[in-house]
């Protein structure tokens, strides 16, 4: 009987394990530069094990929670920044949606590197519906293997009521559509109809928007998600899921949240938003930010927020949009009117749209911020001066209506229509954004770029080279666009990095122009010229060869540039044929000058292969000085004159080793001539 109890047991063991299947995900939470969360949901309660690694045939490493359940959520840190990984999941023992290939995902770069970024939004798309899958493969077709770095949802995630039934048929589970959740991880903010769930468990007395407490926001879209409330990608930590912030790249993001509104009209949630809002715009530095949240502050689509019962939309208007307007953001991105609208560049229009005045809420000109047209948006870099946020509107993801009016004064564009869907794209790259609105059809509707002026160049520090030496000068800067122009003074080079050989000490100019802004700085730097050493060398005396004279030189010689060992003074007697050369350095300043070659003839009357075998040493000499002569010379007379010409000593050499005694003669400077019948030869030399 044991026995039989014991097999059943392990037979229904087995049949668990074999049972056991996803039923939503694996999908991609709260990505950062060094960790992420991996969630999915299994048919019956189970252990949860995420194995990983850059090697999709080698997934080494893992992560592993031994508790029992349907709603699987595993961290996994330690993670490279900017890195590919792949990924299974299952239970403790047994993988499960084994097909690493296409379960991925790529880390953060570090929080604040300047890097490409792709931004994908879609707004009430949770319809499970052919518009929602056209809108998502366009997207698809467009990017193609350019995937997106951040996905954002606007609101009303799943219809009608965002309960996780529907969460289940009309997000995770829509064929077309779902594919994507294994590779791309999603940034949510909720609808009002994603709140009709969170109102039903958390209102007070069954009356939606009620002024709860933000902690006690609980239903579906909350169980869905693991946003990073702990400021665990960058940003400010909100210690909410309701709203947060984290940055990708050089972009800052905030997920705001416009149900946080209430009808008591105390505002106590918009406020406790603001504050968190304030605290981490003054933190920001990132070089373009983004808003998002679901009910837009302009429409005039399916909502228009002219409309009395918009409540939230103005409440959004006159509370939010003020402070983020005094940080300078750049764009607020929303849904719940299921068009797409893009304003011009506006900043002060907080009330109904009769109130918008172009003449001073219009910034620049009114232009429609197209690049192609040579009209795009140009702000500064810095958030104190606010210069004009982007507005826009990208509701209709899955959903549309007919007849929008799409007429409001500070949109420039709008499409909606019963079959006009769509998404939203924003492309970053060092100092320029673009936006795009592409259609399910697949085209691109609507397009803007914020340029910003960020080029700062550093100063430029003198140089001090010495006289005859050249220098290479670098550009140094940060920010720009790829179109840059450099214009250096003095010469016509037009690189980042240019060579000046200056004579004399001069001040120069660098300027930096950003082709794209038309934003120019200069900054102007000196080389400074130290003297060096003549390079001329002489022959004061024959056979006597002589540099440049300074107090604080020092010299070496060189013969066919060959280092002459010992020959460091200012004078030197060649002792053969050849190229000399002098390097004479400055003990003072430390310039080194190399003179000019010397071509040293010592004979007279000889070949070169002679003229080697005819040596006088040494040079200058107190007693005697001794020859070396070579056979054409033997029995040669020889005279010895002072430098005025006076001959003061003569006679006869005819050995191949001859010695002349010079004791006699006076201190200064002399010449031998040796004369045969076959050969003549003259040499200098000094008596001391």
């Amino acid at each position: 009987m044991k026995n039989t109890i014991l097999s059943a047991i392990i037979l229904l063991n087995v049949f668990a394990v074999y049972s056991q299947t996803i039923v939503r995900g694996p999908y991609l939470q709260s990505p950062t530069h060094e960790s992420i969360t991996v969630m999915w949901r299994t048919n019956i309660s189970t252990s949860s094990k995420v194995w990983f690694g850059t090697d999709p045939n080698n997934l080494t490493d893992f992560e592993i929670i031994y508790d029992n359940v349907i709603d699987h959520t595993v961290l996994i840190t330690g993670l490279l920044p900017a890195t590919r990984y792949y990924y299974k999941v299952g239970d403790a023992n047994n993988e499960l949606a084994p097909d690493a290939a296409s379960q991925y995902f790529k880390t953060h770069p570090i929080p604040g590197t300047p890097v490409p970024t792709r931004v994908w939004a879609i707004g009430d798309f949770g319809r499970g519906n052919q518009g929602q899958v056209a809108m998502k493969q366009a997207f698809e077709n467009y990017s193609g293997d350019r995937e997106a770095d951040v996905w954002i949802w606007l609101g009303d995630n799943a219809y009608n009521d965002g309960t996780d039934a529907q969460y289940q048929s009309k997000v995770f589970a829509v064929n077309g559509f779902s594919d994507i959740f294994s590779h791309l991880p999603f940034y949510p903010s909720p609808g009002n109809h994603d709140y009709n769930t969170v109102w039903a468990e958390s209102t007070t007395l069954g009356i939606p928007y009620t002024n709860i407490p933000l902690e006690n926001h609980d239903g579906p879209y909350f169980d869905m998600v693991d946003v990073p409330e702990h400021a665990e990608a960058g940003g400010f930590p909100s210690q909410l899921e309701v709203f947060y912030s984290y940055d990708y790249g050089d972009v800052h993001f905030l997920s705001l949240n416009s149900e946080v509104f209430d009808y008591t009209f105390s505002y106590d949630g918009i406020n406790r938003m603001k504050q968190w809002i304030e605290a981490d715009l003054q933190q920001n530095t990132r070089k373009f930010t983004i808003a998002y949240f679901h009910q837009p502050p302009y429409s005039k689509g399916s909502h228009d927020s002219d409309d009395l019962y918009e409540l939230v939309m103005k409440a959004m208007r006159e509370k939010v949009i003020p402070l983020l307007e005094q940080y300078d953001i750049d764009m607020v991105v929303c849904g719940h009117s299921h068009v797409f609208e893009r304003s011009y560049l506006i900043k002060g229009h907080y009330g109904y749209s009769d109130s918008f005045d172009p003449g001073t809420m219009l910034m620049q000109n009114g232009v429609n911020g197209n690049f192609d047209e040579g009209t795009p948006y140009i702000k500064d870099d810095s958030y104190s001066t606010p210069e004009g946020t982007i507005y826009v509107v990208c509701g209709n993801s899955g959903s549309s209506e007919s007849g929008p009016t799409l007429d409001h004064p500070a949109m420039y564009f709008g499409h909606g229509d019963q079959d006009a869907m769509g998404s939203f794209i924003i492309d970053v790259d060092r100092n320029r954004l673009d936006g795009k609105y592409l259609t399910k059809e697949g085209t691109i509707a609507d397009q803007f770029t914020i340029l910003k002026k960020d080029l700062d160049l550093s100063n430029l520090p003198d140089h001090t080279i010495c006289l005859g030496e050249s220098i290479d000068i670098a550009a140094l800067y940060t920010g720009g666009s790829y179109d840059i122009n450099y214009a250096w003074s003095e010469t016509e080079q037009t690189d980042s990095i240019v060579n000046y050989s200056p004579t004399e000490t001069t001040e120069y100019t660098l300027t930096v122009t950003d082709n794209l802004t038309g934003q120019q700085i200069s900054e102007s730097f000196t080389i400074n010229v130290l003297p060096a050493a003549g390079t001329e060398i002489t022959e004061p005396i024959q056979g006597i060869l002589a540099a440049a004279s300074g107090s604080n030189y020092t010299y070496q010689w060189y013969l066919n540039d060959n280092l002459i060992s010992g020959a460091t003074s200012q004078y030197y007697q060649p002792m053969f044929n050849g190229v000399y050369h002098v390097v004479i350095t400055n003990t003072e300043n430390g310039c080194t000058t190399i003179s000019e070659e010397y071509n040293y003839p010592t004979t007279l009357g000889l070949t070169s292969s002679e003229n080697e075998n005819f040596l006088l040493f040494p040079n200058p000499a107190s007693e005697k000085i001794t020859l070396i002569i070579p056979d054409l010379l033997k029995n040669a007379d020889y005279t010895i004159s002072d430098a005025s010409g006076r001959i003061v000593l003569q006679g006869n050499v005819s050995e191949s080793f001859s010695t002349v005694q010079i004791s006699n003669l006076a201190k200064g400077s002399y010449t031998i001539s040796l004369k045969s019948d076959q050969a003549e030869v003259q040499q200098s030399f000094l008596k001391q």
